[in-house]
């Protein structure tokens, strides 16, 4: 988050990672599934994670004409068959811009990125426990790694 300068969304959680106190489990004292207590003997949470509001983020691309430009580069991007010089002339990505979208099992009337946009992402994510802890135990760090597609490869 430092970073990154985005700013989490922090929701209290299971200790054991069963469930978030949100929505109908908000009130709840302790986890129905392991029974672990939601707020420790201070009245704090037991545990919480980050959440981090994606959409804002890509809202905010769209704040100057320059960056909405730079976010053209996928659209305008011209594919060369046989040749790979971009995610973009990949296998996977020009089979989806042949098929029409599909949303909870619903094929909607568009293609996969066929709107000026859409914007292409890759999520990577790893796990682990922080030095000399035992598995299952401890602190532990997950680093995300989201990826924008659309701006081009030099920026």
């Amino acid at each position: 988050a430092i970073l990154s300068g985005m700013k989490p969304v922090m929701y209290d959680c299971c200790p054991n990672s069963c469930i978030a106190y949100t929505k109908k489990y908000i009130h709840h004292q302790y986890c129905l599934f392991c029974e672990e207590p939601h707020l420790n003997a201070n009245r704090k949470p037991c545990r919480q994670f980050a959440y981090f509001p994606l959409i804002p983020c890509l809202q905010g691309y769209f704040q100057s004409l320059d960056m909405i430009k730079l976010m053209s580069y996928h659209e305008l991007y011209q594919h060369n068959p046989g040749k790979i010089s971009d995610v973009f002339d990949g296998d996977h990505y020009q089979r989806l811009l042949r098929h029409r979208a599909v949303v909870d099992g619903k094929k909607l009337n568009h293609h996969y990125f066929s709107g000026s946009y859409d914007i292409a992402l890759s999520l990577s994510t790893d796990d682990y426990l922080l030095y000399k802890r035992r598995r299952g135990r401890g602190p532990s760090a997950t680093p995300i790694l989201l990826q924008n597609y659309n701006l081009p490869p030099h920026v």
